[in-house]
């Protein structure tokens, strides 16, 4: 008898650590869609042998946050607003909205279209405008959201062992034989900083929240029916996505970086992307990063646009079709995606440096959950994250150096980029008394 329990218990050890490594892989391809390829390389161009500082701030932001992200929703039921239910109903509703909107028809997908068009399109034909490559480009998107089938199946299940291995051979072949010496960085500034905000730009952290009901609903089709075995097997998945995400994003990082004396300053992130394959894979290598991008680009417009029409179906309770808003998310997407990837870029950057700090603080508050008694420290920590980064947002897009220099100077971290945490902090505190004592709010989800 016991050793029929050895037994079992040995298979269900097997079983479930093959689980965790297949969850692990899909992690990592629902993580690493084929925009943020663009991203690592030019953050270590633009860091040259400062590239280990820039790694760190971009590691933080994306995947150690994302990964984080998907562990604590897991924690907290597993749905996109629950992240921000403490904070109160509406705001976890409203930011589930932005988070959705950013993460498909605003940002995300018109960046996909963008993306084809400059390294798949654009190199091998140099004639055909982007406004035909993004017809073509949605066409597909609509035709494979409408139509699910095995097509989208055969893509999914060849194109990420595909791209990981390719992405292995370069880096490794880089490592071993780098194109150039790392330089002096070329953007003056912390590296750390720079790498830590262009983190914002993959939008993982926000996609993390969604992405903790996918794995978490295919665990429990593998069997892991209670929330303490899903929450378990996430942490598992989690751990290897991470790595699998660290080893792609540092020898992406390393890559840009030795190649700093191969282009001017002024090169984009797509040209420093295309030259680097061009520069270990000689002819073949715009070919074969033309395929992997257009292919992973595709799987990742159709799942992000098919998530955008499920999201806003299921929220209006039916009452917008499913359909209705598919065509008008990808209306909207294709007309933002005749801009190149980095206005595309540039226009995104305000609105993730507000809505990232807002995720982070909601997540560390998160993983210490059960600890915060009271609801208003949630409302304290995101109205001074909230304000603060405003204020930083505000002053540089309309060029109010004097007030970006008092918050440099008065305001403790913000010559990190950290600004927002002493005033989360402070305005915590502060909520968190008037809570205490006044009796307003909440406690611990309205018991």
């Amino acid at each position: 008898m016991v050793a029929v329990v050895i037994i079992r218990k040995g298979a269900m050890m097997k079983r479930s650590y093959r689980d965790s490594i297949t969850v692990g892989f899909a992690m990592f391809a629902i993580f690493f869609g084929a925009g943020n390829l663009i991203f690592p390389p030019y953050l270590g161009f633009s860091a040259g042998r400062d590239w280990l500082s820039a790694t760190g701030g971009f590691l933080l932001t994306d995947p150690f946050l994302a990964i984080l992200t998907v562990v604590v929703t897991t924690k907290l039921g597993g749905r996109i607003d629950d992240i921000g239910r403490r904070v109160g109903v509406n705001f976890a509703k409203g930011l589930g909205v932005l988070t959705i909107l950013l993460i498909t028809s605003l940002v995300a997908v018109p960046r996909t279209a963008a993306t084809v068009h400059e390294i798949a399109i654009a190199p091998n034909f140099p004639g055909i405008s982007p406004v035909w490559t993004s017809i073509i480009f949605f066409s597909l998107t609509m035709y494979f959201v409408f139509n699910e089938g095995r097509v989208m199946d055969l893509i999914g299940n060849f194109l990420t062992p595909m791209l990981l291995i390719t992405l292995a051979v370069f880096i490794i072949r880089v490592v071993f034989n780098p194109p150039g010496e790392l330089l002096a960085p070329t953007v003056e500034g912390n590296s750390f900083i720079r790498g830590f905000t262009e983190g914002y730009q993959t939008m993982d952290a926000l996609a993390a929240p969604l992405m903790a009901g996918i794995v978490v609903t295919d665990f429990v089709r593998r069997g892991y029916d209670s929330p303490q075995q899903s929450y378990h097997m996430v942490k598992k998945a989690g751990y290897i996505a991470l790595i699998l995400l660290i080893f792609v994003y540092g020898g992406l990082t390393y890559i840009g970086a030795t190649m700093g004396s191969h282009f001017p300053a002024s090169v984009t992130r797509v040209e420093i992307l295309l030259g680097a394959f061009s520069q270990v894979f000689g002819d073949m290598g715009a070919v074969l990063i033309a395929l992997i991008v257009t292919l992973a680009c595709l799987t990742t417009s159709v799942g992000l646009t098919a998530t955008c029409g499920d999201f806003f179906h299921s929220i209006s309770n039916g009452r917008f079709s499913y359909k209705a808003i598919v065509l008008l998310s990808v209306g909207v997407s294709f007309l933002i995606s005749l801009f190149t990837v980095d206005e595309i870029i540039i226009y995104a950057g305000p609105m993730l440096e507000v809505i990232y700090p807002v995720i982070m603080t909601l997540v560390l508050l998160s993983a210490v959950d059960r600890f915060i008694v009271y609801d208003m420290i949630y409302v304290g920590a995101v109205v001074g994250t909230l304000l603060m980064s405003l204020v930083e947002v505000v002053s540089q897009l309309l060029g109010w150096e004097a007030l970006s220099q008092w918050v440099d100077h008065w305001i403790p971290l913000a010559n990190i980029g950290l600004a927002w945490i002493m005033p989360a902090i402070i305005l915590s505190i502060i909520f968190g008394l008037i809570g205490k004592y006044a009796g307003v709010g909440k406690k611990i989800y309205g018991s």
